[in-house]
């Protein structure tokens, strides 16, 4: 017990954990509300708007390019209003920052649909990990989409279908009712305003009034058949259809396959995944999204050897083909320089593809790490400073020859040096080489 009571007295002696309150006192003196540095080094995917507006890129060649890339993308094609089609591939050395840009990306676009004066609203969708099949991909951006937004964009669609058309409404016509004293608060009248705007209570409609099993028997088979025939005029693919009905109709009283469907392991989907993005993409996009925008980060798993050369041969021609079947979206990857290098080499037409424009990260000189250094010191400051206290030039430009230039570790190796600079730093003094030499992690050389 003794032994355990000192171990945690110096964890907590070292760390300095305390209350909020005072655990942000003890960056007053180095003009501070908090360390804004990644501990890590790596950008936080889940950060919000307020922190990724932040990550600014440093070098002003790459900004411009960004910003190009979103122009072009958010443009009318002239010739052909559905065709969207563009890409970008962002490369650099592991650490550079790709997945810092692509937040950053991410921001821009959320930036863009605030002001409507514009009339653009896309819909942004990041991914982490591009998996070991396209289906995997795509079941990633299913559930990016979400299961409630998914299963609810697919059941609007299919209210109003049913609203709209008399031979929907006739089929189900002796289901409706005039209601009864028994359910005075309930409107029986399926398809007002009141009942169309939720599955559940457009269907509750239906139901409450009916109790004969053989007539709840017969409306459920009845709408079950108008549930498909809508889903196979709308996906145009009757495999399709089967598994988007059974993935809706979960609280209908059929099996459940969003877990599969997320996840891409549904084998009878194979060869129709430019058909599942088609649906997508027109499912958001009756949502009053006007652009569809996908991030794809770590591209490069698909080329490090994490894949058989039969896994890898069939992932890039089922993409290359997708890419030339649907045109309706914006893409944007990033990878290293390396697995570029060996994606041209295994497919050139695929990596001709997705680099028709191309971003290039570099390490970073002194002039970037001041911006960057900036960038993120402002996050903890009352107000927007353009002074780089508690750093000095000398100390930032020392930092960046210790890390040789790479964006990730000159990051980590800040929050590092902020949190000894808290406590050994005197007061009214700037973070400067020497401090850098003196205290710079032995283990980070």
């Amino acid at each position: 017990m003794s032994d355990t009571k000192e171990i945690l007295n110096k964890i907590f002696s070292h760390t300095r954990l305390v209350n909020n309150e005072e655990y942000d006192k003890r960056y007053e003196k180095i003009g501070l509300k908090f360390n804004p540095f990644p501990r890590s080094g790596t950008t936080n995917i889940n950060g919000s708007d307020t922190y990724n507006e932040r990550l600014i890129p440093f070098n002003e060649g790459v900004k411009n390019m960004l910003y190009d890339f979103i122009s072009m993308s958010l443009q009318e094609n002239a010739l052909d209003k559905k065709d969207k089609f563009i890409s970008a591939t962002i490369t650099g050395n592991y650490g550079a920052g790709k997945t810092q840009l692509l937040m950053y990306a991410k921001y821009l676009l959320g930036l863009v649909a605030t002001y409507k004066e514009y009339q653009k609203n896309p819909y942004v969708i990041y991914i982490d990990n591009p998996g070991a099949s396209l289906l995997e991909l795509i079941g990633t951006i299913i559930s990016k989409i979400g299961e409630e937004n998914f299963k609810k964009s697919i059941w609007n669609k299919i209210i109003k279908i049913i609203t709209n058309s008399d031979i929907y409404k006739g089929q189900l016509s002796k289901f409706v009712t005039t209601g009864s004293a028994l359910f005075p608060n309930i409107n029986p009248d399926p398809y007002s305003k009141e009942n169309s705007v939720s599955y559940k209570k457009f269907l509750a409609a239906f139901t409450t009034y009916i109790n004969n099993v053989k007539v709840k028997k017969d409306f459920e088979d009845i709408f079950k058949n108008i549930l498909i025939d809508i889903l196979d005029k709308d996906t145009k693919d009757a495999t399709l259809s089967k598994y988007f009905y059974d993935l809706i109709a979960d609280d209908y009283g059929v099996n459940k396959t969003w877990e599969a469907l997320s996840s891409g392991t549904i084998k009878h989907l194979d060869k129709k995944e430019a058909q599942i993005i088609q649906y997508i993409v027109k499912l958001i996009k009756e949502q009053g999204y006007t652009d569809f925008f996908i991030l794809v980060d770590e591209f490069e798993d698909i080329t490090e050897g994490r894949l058989t050369k039969a896994q890898l041969d069939n992932y890039i021609y089922n993409l290359r083909t997708l890419l030339d079947e649907h045109r309706e979206w914006c893409l944007l990857f990033a990878m290293t320089g390396n697995a570029l290098k060996k994606l041209k080499d295994v497919s050139p037409p695929l990596a001709d593809r997705i680099t028709n424009r191309l971003i290039k990260l570099q390490d970073l000189n002194h002039d970037e790490a001041k911006v960057i250094t900036l960038n993120y010191l402002n996050l903890a400051k009352e107000i927007d400073s353009k002074e780089l206290v508690p750093f000095d030039e000398s100390g930032i430009n020392q930092l960046n020859e210790l890390v040789e230039g790479n964006a990730r570790k000159y990051l980590k190796d800040s929050y590092f040096i902020i949190e000894k600079a808290i406590n050994l730093l005197d007061e009214g003094n700037m973070i400067d080489s020497t401090f850098i030499t003196q205290h710079y992690p032995k283990d980070s050389l």
